[in-house]
This record gives structure tokens, sequence and C-alpha cells, in this order.
């Protein structure tokens, strides 16, 4: 299939987003509408999927994407009527796809383990090509998406590198802001390094990789394992552990889901400010109560110095700093690693940017100001792709592009 959805979705979309328009007198009937859009071309669209996705690609594709679809729906839905937020319903109604059984796939099996309370997936291909482990850290802005999501991903994934990859699962914000997904993500690097024998990897070998803000995940682990020496921080007398191999970025949110400059973005792919915002203080604080003290902060020069505060306050109420052996100045590198004023001695590097992404300017700025610092980085420009398309691998060209590209990537720089 093509990197578009069928014709029929994009047509029948478009027609109950003029009529939401023309008869929206305020924003909460637009939204309404444009709620029972999605929904309406849902159901239109079922037999187009069955007939041209399924048999292409299997059915996780087409659960995936109707679970999503109606998830979006209902959440904007209820959010305009102010009955639900709508993260905690996109959230909830997501976690149907844990239902879904995983498809069997040949050449690549999985198990589950347990750290610090986070679930962590290890995917080994039947074909091991070398000893190099991907542990990967999964998007969906600080707050949703879940292990299952990226099943499919993963095994494909896997069999590409022709390595094992380790499957982050994560504490997800508003309930567990800021730090807590960078500690668990880089407690789950040290886990990695420490069980490189029951694992069969390379300790010395370990690559962490990330898309969205999973990408944000992976450039903070890098920046605390090169910190830290790789010590675990919630141990007192911890061994060093040999620094990353690499990190892999991909459409990486990296200083705040990009209030940049970005003049190039699609206006149809491009997320609000003000959602922006939302997500932005469910994980750094809990809760969505800055949006009303940003507003409209797009293209303000100012930011930074604002969240800069607010993470030092959001360290201070959260875990506390002993535990992180950091001052509370340095925090802001670590929520948004563009902000990092010291990128020297990171692992090399590759990013990946679609230029029609919000963040593309993240992973443009961050590669340039790597490269500035001695840091070996690979930049790859995409044209074509958007934000999060990942997780269609199987019927986008520029994910599956992607994907090659990190195959490749790993072949010749890692192994």
């Amino acid at each position: 299939m093509s990197e578009a959805k069928p014709v029929l979705y994009t047509v029948v979309s478009w027609f109950f987003v003029i009529v939401a328009i023309l008869v929206g007198k305020d924003n909460r009937i637009l939204y309404f509408y444009m709620g029972v859009t999605f929904l309406a071309s849902l159901l239109i669209n079922s037999l187009v999927y069955k007939i041209f996705v399924v048999r292409s690609v299997g059915y996780d594709y087409v659960v995936y994407h109707y679970i999503c679809s109606i998830s979006h729906s209902v959440g904007m839905v209820l959010a305009t009527l102010r009955l639900a937020p709508y993260h905690r319903v996109y959230r909830s109604l997501t976690k149907m796809f844990l239902l879904v059984p995983c498809a069997p796939f040949r050449g690549c099996d999985y198990r589950t383990e347990i750290v610090e309370d986070v679930p962590v997936r290890v995917y080994s291909p039947a074909e091991l090509k070398s000893d190099v482990v991907l542990v990967y850290f999964h998007g969906g802005m600080f707050c949703y998406y879940n292990q299952r999501m990226y099943h499919n991903l993963m095994y494909k994934l896997a069999v590409s590198c022709g390595c094992k990859v380790v499957l982050c699962g994560q504490k997800l914000a508003p309930e567990f802001p800021f730090p807590n997904a960078a500690i668990e993500a880089y407690q789950i690097v040290n886990w990695v390094q420490s069980n490189d024998v029951s694992l069969g990897i390379n300790k010395k070998r370990v690559v962490v990789v990330g898309d969205g803000s999973g990408g944000a995940l992976a450039a903070t682990v890098a920046l605390l394992h090169k910190d830290n020496q790789g010590k675990s921080l919630l141990e007192e007398h911890a061994d060093l552990q040999p620094p990353l191999s690499a990190q892999i970025l991909i459409s990486p949110v990296l200083q705040g889901f990009s209030y940049g400059e970005n003049t190039s973005i699609n206006p149809c792919t491009k997320v609000s400010s003000d959602k922006k915002s939302r997500f932005l203080s469910y994980y750094l604080t809990g809760d969505s109560s800055l949006t009303s003290i940003l507003g409209d902060q797009e293209g303000c020069g100012e930011y930074p110095a604002f969240w800069k505060a607010l993470i030092d306050d959001a360290v201070q109420a959260g875990t506390p700093v002993s535990q992180l052996r950091r001052c509370r100045g340095v925090w802001n590198k670590y929520a948004f690693p563009l902000m990092c004023d010291d990128p020297v001695s990171l692992p090399d590097t590759l990013v990946i940017g679609y230029i029609e992404d919000d963040s593309f300017d993240d992973a443009r700025y961050y590669s340039e100001w790597l490269q500035h610092n001695q840091v070996r980085v690979k930049f790859v420009r995409e044209l074509s792709g958007y934000h999060g398309n990942l997780l269609l691998h199987g019927i986008s060209a520029s994910a599956a592009k992607a994907l090659q590209i990190v195959a490749d990537y790993v072949e010749e720089t890692i192994c």
C-alpha cells in the first residue's frame, strides 16, 4: 500500500470536517463533529481496510489503526464535553490492544522480565548475527502507548538487525511525572549491562534506541550513562559499566515538543501548541494546569528559561535529588537533551528526521550540536514520512526505509 491511507478514507474524513467547520459555532461543537468524523469514516472504511491491508500485512496493523482512531475519537468527544480528560480516555481505550493476541512470528522469540517493577521484553531472533543489543524506548508523548503496540516493530527490528532487542516498558505521566521515566530507562540499561551473561549479549555493545518521546529517553539515558559512568543511580556502591556503543534517535523530541521554527511542517500534521503544553505539563508536573500559563508559546524564545525553572520545581517535588546524585540546576538537559551544554564523549549517534515532522528541528539541531562537539553523527534527512509512522512499517514506505537505515547502521558501524 502507499504512504497515504485509502482514498475513500480521506474523502469521507474531509467531507465531515468541512461539515463540522460550516456548522460549528464554537470550538466545542467543531471538535465534537470532528470526533464524530473519525468514527463515521472508520465504519465506512472497514471494508476497504479488510480488503487491502489484512491481505498484505496481517491483522495487527488493522487492529492497531482502529483502536487508536476510536480511542482518539471518543477521547476528543468526552474531553470536549468535559466528561473526562482526553489522556485518560485515550490511554484506557488503547489498552484494548493488550487483549489482542500477539501474532506468531517465525524466526524470533521473546520473553518478559521485570526490572524495577517495569516490564521488559527481550526479543531473540533465531539467526543471531552479532552480540549487539538494542535497548528500545517507545514513543507516546510520555503519556501513551504500551509494549504490545510495539510488538510487531520489535520483531521486525530484531530480525532485520540480527541481534537481540530489549523493549522497555514505561510508567507513564501524569501519574509518574519526570524524572521517573528517565530514571527507569537508565536503570533498565544498567540491568542489561549487569546481566550480559544471562542475556547472551556483549555489555560493551549496547545501543539505546527510541522514537518520538522514546528518542528523548534514549538521548537522556546516553547523557546519564556518560555522566555516571554506567553506575546504578539506586545503589550506593555500584559497579562501573562500559560506555554505550551508540544511540539511535528516530524523529526524537528533544526540546519540549519542538517549539521551534520549522517552517516546512505540514500544517495537517502539526500538533497544536496547547496540546504540546498539556503533554509537557503532564510529563513535568503530573497535571495540565500549566496550559493556561503557557498559552501560545510558538516561536517564543524565552521558553528554555521558563522550562528550566519548571523542571527544577518538578525535581524538587518528585524523586529526591540526592538519589540522582545531581544538583537541581543541571536537570534541564535530562528532560530536554537539546539543552545539553556538554555533549562531548557521547556515543556514536544516528539521527533520523522527517522534514514534515514537528520534531524535525530537534533532530537537525541536535545532530549539528553533537558534530560541533566532535561526536560522530550520521544525520538522515528524510523527505517523506511523519511522526510515529514506525508502527505502520508494514504499509509505510518511509517507515520501512527507516528500519533499513537502522539495520544498515548497526551492521556497518557497530557489528
